[in-house]
């Protein structure tokens, strides 16, 4: 049955045009099953739990002057799930390092736009079982899009609170734009209803002057993007052994694992000669409760992001967490994530050239992005093979140099980093990092 043709809507055309050789708009994904996981049934699963619940995976943007000159979402007529599902066996040993290189060869290769922008890889041979690498434009969707389209390949019955696609094709306009009031009104920041929404508000240009004025330091971490990536991960962090330093803090297992980050972050500046006197600041998608609610043929791009400065210039690792875990709270109270959704559906009704020139000047003002999503805590299966860990990447713009990836599932907390190898040639490095500052930190 074929979809009728959507709008691409001016905020996925952003991603779009924010297109560069040496930093693709593509979110990545990587999941691990314990288990011989085969082309054929991952081809099944894919039909019946994402083409057919999930249209969008079968269209490509095309440009049409009619009904109104733009890019349309539209059927690929040449559709073939073949040629967007890969398989391969990994070479001995198939442990973490070899996986990595697959991932990372393939970090820098731009999607098909002929095609619907998205690939599949099964990865047969990895530590006795199997990896799934997804990759998929952000105009298609965002992460948090992605997850839930991931999650619907469990063969757990999970409440993903799709809604049910009611035939409308294009007159769809006036129903977004309340969508996204409502939305915008569910932010951190905006809540008005609140007692404290009137000091949010009061404190809203102030913010407004933060974002625009705030700047990135330099760093090995800055300068021009190269084209070669590489792509590592940490092992498993069980939430059980963080209990200990949350209670003796007060803090949350978010609050720890972004400590370790940004501690992880300082070792690696200090190791290359760099006096981490500032902080770090970094990217962080914002969910804002919308990507749950859409329609089944309407992924899209329904976050915020905030800017969260990363504490890397204090000396301890209590001081850092301590500090992580005031701005974190600070981010929750503030109207930043507020104030980025309106200038991302703003930036969506101007030029496109205008457009990325607008991002780009945002985007530079972070060393990168760091994606922190809570999973499931009960085990899923694929295709009744138990999924063992999980990462996904948001993509890095303009020219940042780094995307880590926090994804707590199953009890674990699964860390990752995407990097500019030029930038940062010895990833290693901030994965030793980080288990060295949580073992720091469960010391005191």
């Amino acid at each position: 049955m074929s979809t009728p043709r959507r709008a691409v809507r001016p905020v996925d055309d952003v991603w779009l045009a924010m297109d560069q050789p040496d930093n693709l708009m593509v979110v990545e994904s990587l999941m691990a099953v314990d288990g011989d996981l085969d082309r054929a049934t991952y081809l099944e699963l894919l039909r019946e739990r994402v083409l057919d619940r999930f249209p969008r995976f079968r269209q490509r943007a095309r440009w049409s002057w009619l009904p109104r000159p733009g890019l349309w979402w539209e059927e690929d007529p040449g559709f073939d799930l073949e040629r967007h599902v890969h398989e391969v066996t990994l070479p001995a040993p198939g442990d973490d390092a070899t996986l990595q290189d697959y991932v990372s060869r393939h970090l820098s290769r731009a999607l098909d736009r002929g095609h619907p922008p998205w690939e599949a890889h099964v990865v047969r041979g990895y530590r006795g079982g199997s990896a799934v690498y997804t990759r998929l434009h952000h105009a298609l969707a965002d992460g948090n899009a992605l997850f839930r389209v991931v999650m619907a390949m469990a063969d757990e019955d999970l409440d993903l609170g799709a809604g049910q696609a009611d035939g409308r094709a294009d007159g769809q306009d006036a129903g977004q734009a309340a969508g996204a009031l409502s939305r915008l009104r569910a932010l951190p920041g905006a809540a008005a209803r609140s007692a404290s929404g009137a000091r949010r508000l009061a404190t809203t240009p102030v913010v407004a002057e933060h974002l625009v004025v705030a700047r990135r330091p330099a760093s090995p971490l800055s300068g021009p993007p190269h084209h070669a990536k590489r792509a590592v991960w940490a092992p498993p962090i069980d939430v059980a052994d963080l209990r200990p330093i949350r209670r003796a803090t007060g803090t949350t297992v978010t609050d720890v694992v972004m400590s370790a980050v940004a501690g992880s972050l300082r070792r690696w500046l200090t190791a290359h000669g760099a006096a981490p006197a500032e902080d770090l600041p970094t990217m962080v998608p914002v969910d804002l409760g919308g990507s749950a609610a859409q329609r089944p043929d309407d992924l899209g791009n329904q976050f915020a992001l905030v800017l969260l400065d990363l504490p890397v210039g204090l000396d301890s690792a209590r001081e850092r967490l301590a500090e992580t875990a005031a701005r974190m709270a600070a981010i929750k109270r503030s109207p930043q994530a507020w104030l980025t959704y309106g200038m991302l559906q703003a930036m969506g009704v101007v030029h496109p050239r205008a457009r990325v020139l607008a991002t780009d000047f945002f985007a530079r003002k972070a060393t990168g992005v760091t994606t922190s999503v809570r999973g499931p805590d009960a085990p899923l299966h694929l295709a009744g093979l138990p999924v063992t860990r999980m990462w996904a990447w948001a993509p890095m713009s303009a020219d940042q140099t780094l995307s880590t990836s926090i994804i707590g599932y199953g009890g674990q907390v699964h860390v990752g980093f995407k990097v500019d190898a030029a930038a940062v040639p010895d990833p290693e490095t901030l994965v030793a990092g980080l288990r060295a500052e949580l073992d720091e930190l469960a010391a005191l």
